[in-house]
C-alpha cells in the first residue's frame, strides 16, 4: 500500500472531479494503484491521470455518487488526502443589472407595448420573433433547395421553435399578489 498523496479538488461538476496533485508524487506506480481502487467503487466510471501535470479526473456517475462522497471515498482508501472542495466565492454576489442591460430590456419593453396596440393585442415580440425565423427558414428552403447555405433551414426552423418556446413559458413572479377570490351576488 503506498502513501496518500495530498492534493486539492481544482474543478468540480457533477460526474466529474479535477484535482491537482504534487507532479513528483504522481508517479506511474501511484496512478495504478489509484485508478484501480478507485474504478472498483460502485459508480466511479474512469480515472485519468496526467503525471506531466500532476492532475487526476475522475468520472463517476452523478445519480450514484456526489463530489463529497467521492471525496470521502478517496480518503477512506488512503490514496488522497484531499482538501475539502473550496466554496465558490463569487456564488454568493448578487450583481446589479447593468445600465446598458436595463435600457435594452426597456427599449424591447417598449417596442414590444407598441407593437401590441398597433396590432389590437394580435402580435407581440414573443410571436414576430418566431414567425419571423419561421419565415426565413422557408424562404432559405425555397431559395436553396437541397444545398446547405450559410444558415440551413433546418436551424432557423429551430430558432423558430426555440425562440417561440422560450419566449411563452409561464412566469411566476413572486411579486405579483394572488388574484382575489370570485365573489357573486348573494355570496356575501
Amino acid at each position: 500500500m503506498l502513501e496518500p498523496k495530498r492534493g486539492r479538488v481544482v474543478h468540480a461538476v457533477p460526474g466529474r472531479l479535477r484535482v491537482k496533485l504534487n507532479r513528483e508524487e504522481l508517479t506511474e506506480e501511484f496512478s495504478r494503484e489509484l485508478r484501480a481502487s478507485m474504478t472498483a467503487v460502485q459508480g466511479v466510471q474512469e480515472v485519468r491521470t496526467t503525471p506531466r501535470t500532476g492532475s487526476v479526473v475522475i468520472h463517476y456517475d452523478p445519480a450514484e455518487l456526489d463530489v463529497g462522497g467521492l471525496i470521502d471515498l478517496a480518503r477512506t482508501a488512503n490514496l488522497l488526502a484531499l482538501d475539502a472542495l473550496a466554496a465558490d466565492p463569487y456564488a454568493a454576489k448578487r450583481v446589479p443589472t447593468s445600465l446598458t442591460a436595463r435600457r435594452i430590456k426597456r427599449t424591447f419593453h417598449e417596442v414590444d407595448v407598441r407593437l401590441s396596440e398597433l396590432s389590437s393585442g394580435r402580435w407581440d415580440l414573443r410571436s414576430v420573433v418566431p414567425v419571423a425565423f419561421g419565415a426565413l427558414a422557408v424562404r432559405q428552403i425555397i431559395r436553396d433547395f437541397g444545398e446547405l447555405g450559410a444558415a440551413p433551414w433546418y436551424v432557423l426552423a429551430w430558432y423558430a421553435f426555440d425562440s417561440f418556446w422560450k419566449f411563452n413559458q409561464e412566469r411566476h413572479h413572486a411579486a405579483e399578489p394572488p388574484e382575489p377570490p370570485l365573489v357573486l351576488p348573494g355570496d356575501e
